[in-house]
């Protein structure tokens, strides 16, 4: 009997192992297929300088990937266009329960920017809504890079922020790694990170920490700005004082706006709607 119920115990630990390697393996396979997914769908977009003409080169992989289960199932990645200093733009791209793609875009530079799709929709906002602001009570910028990426870190520990959404209030948390880091010496930009501002997994926002000389002043400072990803009404604190407040926008606001979003059912993709 002793012999009998070793042997079940061993045959339901092997079969909870089967199992487990059998949801891992299917883990990894949804992950890679939602990956191939992404990769295609971002191709869809060609984001211009307006002034020149210029291409704006988007930054090969994703700054970030997650998933969803809860409002879902949903999928999404974040993109960024601009190599070079602070991205151009941002892009959310959110696959919902394989039924429907959403874009939300949102411009980072005062620079004109005109994006293209293959699908035949075009967003030219007439400005950033990033509204750089000194972050309060900050110590100057380290003078190195390691030693700035501590400070930045250190701040964005700061910052508290809540959404509502629907007449109900939803805490957020910032993520603590950034997604990106960036400099630009031309412009006197000596650092800068991009940190995202999450509900649960969902990105809702993105807070830029920059570290910059400005022209009339001995040493360099520090700044932030937020932007939106989401069209929630959002509140932002930092040391629990409130620093920034976006308003609630309508889902699909024009593409002249500094957010946008568009949204295509999956068969879409290929231009034939």
């Amino acid at each position: 009997m002793k012999f009998n119920c070793c042997l079940a115990g061993l045959m339901m630990i092997g079969l909870s192992a089967v199992a487990q390697e059998s949801s891992t393996t299917d883990s990894a396979a949804e992950a890679a297929e939602q990956m191939k997914i992404a990769r295609t769908n971002v191709t869809l977009f060609r984001i211009q300088d307006v002034e020149t003409g210029a291409d704006i080169e988007r930054i090969e992989n994703p700054v970030l990937r997650y998933a969803e289960p809860v409002r879902g199932p949903t999928h999404g990645t974040v993109w960024l266009w601009g190599r070079k200093g602070r991205p151009a733009a941002v892009l959310e791209m959110i696959r919902e329960a394989n039924r429907q793609d959403w874009f939300c875009f949102h411009a980072t530079t005062d620079t004109p920017i005109k994006l293209t799709a293959k699908t035949g929709q075009t967003w030219t906002p007439k400005s950033s809504d990033l509204k750089f602001k000194p972050l309060p009570d900050a110590p100057p910028p380290a003078d190195s890079p390691a030693g700035r990426m501590r400070q930045m870190k250190e701040f964005s520990r700061k910052f508290s922020s809540h959404e509502i959404w629907l007449n109900a209030r939803h805490e957020m948390r910032l993520l603590p790694a950034p997604l990106h880091r960036y400099e630009d010496l031309d412009h006197r930009l000596l650092d800068g990170a991009i940190f995202a501002i999450v509900v649960g997994t969902h990105p809702e926002a993105t807070l830029f920490l920059e570290a910059i000389q400005p022209v009339d002043e001995a040493k360099p400072t520090w700044q932030f700005a937020v932007g939106r990803s989401g069209a929630a009404e959002m509140v932002v604190y930092y040391d629990d004082k409130e620093v920034h407040h976006l308003p609630h926008i309508e889902t699909f606001p024009p593409s002249t706006n500094s957010y946008w979003r568009m949204v295509l059912k999956v068969g879409e993709q290929d231009g034939n709607k």
